[in-house]
């Protein structure tokens, strides 16, 4: 069984459907749970002990653990992805970052998008052809409404030409089918094939074998010489 990857696309997340000035409330919110901060924040080697030393976070101001910024930003980012990046072809910039307050293992994010601005022409499109430049202000929120992350997110995305052109380019580029050599086994010069060695292997055991037995081996005939 299988499935059509343009299926699972939504189809008004193209370039043309993004307004400057839009607002998008994301559909989607996440509870942070402590494992995947903790986890994430010790993979990364990050040595804020605030992460993940309960006993140190407790003489701090909101006595328990600091979500990792890194997982703030990418369960926020994450959440907006499904209307804002299931058309990109590749994240450009990550800019104005911040962290306006903690969170706590528990709190609920939820995310917010605003388009700030579009290049329907942009001057680096990496090599890419019929694709736009974007750019998003992403915020999060938790469970009391207030603001934990920003940041402005750039990135190309596909206009609806992209589709037709990309699949006409990958045909026209696709190799031959090319049938496939056969390949010759040769002995290492000086040696002789295995099936050589063995046959004389046992034509010595069976010279052996005669000895054995009291029989000489059978010697070849004298070649005469012509007089």
């Amino acid at each position: 069984m299988s499935t059509e990857l343009s299926t699972l696309t939504g189809k008004s997340n193209f370039f043309e459907d993004f307004t400057v000035s839009d607002v998008y409330e994301h559909a989607r919110g996440k509870t942070v749970e402590g494992l995947e901060n903790v986890l994430i924040t010790n993979l990364v080697l990050n040595t804020a002990q605030a992460h993940f030393n309960e006993d140190v976070a407790q003489s701090l101001e909101q006595k328990h653990r600091i979500t990792f910024g890194g997982v703030t930003a990418s369960i926020v980012i994450g959440l907006a992805m499904q209307d804002t990046g299931e058309n990109a072809v590749e994240e450009v910039g990550l800019d104005q970052v911040r962290f306006r307050a903690p969170v706590l293992h528990g709190d609920t994010l939820y995310a917010f998008t605003e388009v700030l601005n579009k290049e329907d022409e942009p001057a680096d499109s990496r090599g890419h052809k019929n694709v736009g430049l974007v750019t998003f202000r992403h915020w999060g929120v938790n469970q009391r409404g207030e603001t934990v992350f920003e940041g402005e997110r750039r990135v190309l995305l596909k206009k609806r030409a992209f589709v037709a052109e990309d699949l006409r380019a990958r045909e026209e580029k696709a190799p031959a089918t090319k049938t496939k050599p056969q390949i010759r086994r040769l002995s290492p010069p000086g040696r002789t094939s295995t099936t050589n060695a063995k046959t004389r292997v046992a034509k010595r055991a069976r010279v052996k074998t005669k000895m054995a037995r009291g029989s000489k081996p059978s010697q070849p005939k004298p070649r005469r010489s012509p007089r």
